[in-house]
């Protein structure tokens, strides 16, 4: 079961007010909201590893502990061992700051307990809100300049993400997953959008694969916009139009999950975060058809 509410209880919601076995640290006094100045100091300390500290072949060790108080030097009460998908706790004792700027003797504020992810779920979902992640890489798989009425691949180079975290004293691994793909490729002018949503990230075209058809993540333009109207449109000196500044982007989702350490289970965090890439500008050409009176071998037709 999860820790109870206790009126003495540390607030221990931001990840720096970490308290490990044996290790003393400061969390904020629960009488006061003043963040500067001395607090009470709050550490966990293993009961059964005390014990077997003052015991050991008759061996003074409690000073290879960073804090062993003299009430954890009792008769330890054998609890029932968590399960395989929970992280047990050490005790948690707190020495109070008094007036004159003394510390009272360390107090027990509650025993062992046995953590679950249900307890730690509100600071995983933090966590995975504050996560850095990685932008993947988008690539519209083409050679300059594009022409129109081909298919061109478009494809995302990216993998799960994760990191490990302390969240209220118990080690936790975040992963965040990519689960979608909205690709919008800067096409106005072709009738049926610009946009593309897909679970798959695409893949790159191989010299062993068949031409690229509308089966494959990626897009064809049909048309460019013409250049009397459309400000991004324009005509070469050959006639022929194009657009240069065609800018590819890529949304990706990603789901969050969390695990405690040494744990199996991942547990699905609430929310989703989305990172944005962006492609270098493209050049998107409409070639004109024109009539030659010479072939490729210099021989005259007409």
């Amino acid at each position: 079961m999860g820790p109870s509410p206790d009126p003495y209880s540390p607030i221990l919601d931001d990840p720096s007010d970490t308290i490990g076995l044996g290790a003393v640290g400061d969390a904020e006094n629960p009488s006061t909201s003043e963040d500067d100045g001395p607090r009470d100091r709050y550490f966990r300390t293993d009961t059964h590893t005390c014990n077997i500290a003052t015991t050991a072949d008759g061996i003074e060790l409690i000073t290879t502990l960073d804090t062993c108080p003299d009430g954890s030097r009792e008769a330890d009460i054998e609890s029932a061992p968590c399960n395989d998908d929970e992280y047990e706790l050490a005790e948690l004792w707190v020495e109070r700051l008094q007036d004159d700027g003394t510390y009272t003797a360390p107090e027990q504020v509650s025993g062992r307990e046995c953590i679950t992810p249900a307890d730690v779920a509100a600071q995983a979902r933090r966590a995975f809100a504050a996560m850095q992640i990685t932008t993947p890489t988008a690539t519209v798989q083409a050679r300059e300049p594009l022409l129109v009425n081909v298919h061109y691949p478009a494809y995302a180079t990216t993998q799960p993400q994760t990191q490990q975290a302390t969240l209220l004293d118990v080690p936790v691994e975040i992963r965040a997953d990519p689960v979608e793909y909205t690709w919008n490729f800067d096409d106005p002018h072709t009738p049926g959008g610009d946009t593309l949503t897909t679970t798959d990230p695409g893949r790159a075209w191989t010299q062993d694969n068949p031409s690229p058809d509308a089966s494959w993540i990626g897009h064809t333009y049909t048309h460019l916009g013409d250049p009397a109207h459309d400000p991004d449109t324009h005509v070469d000196d050959q006639g022929d139009w194009y657009r240069d500044t065609v800018t590819v982007t890529l949304d990706t989702t990603w789901q969050g999950h969390f695990r405690i350490a040494g744990t199996s289970t991942w547990t699905t965090i609430d929310g989703t975060i989305t990172t944005t890439s962006t492609t270098e500008p493209l050049t998107v050409t409409e070639a004109r058809v024109r009539l030659h009176c010479d072939d490729l071998h210099g021989a005259t037709t007409c």
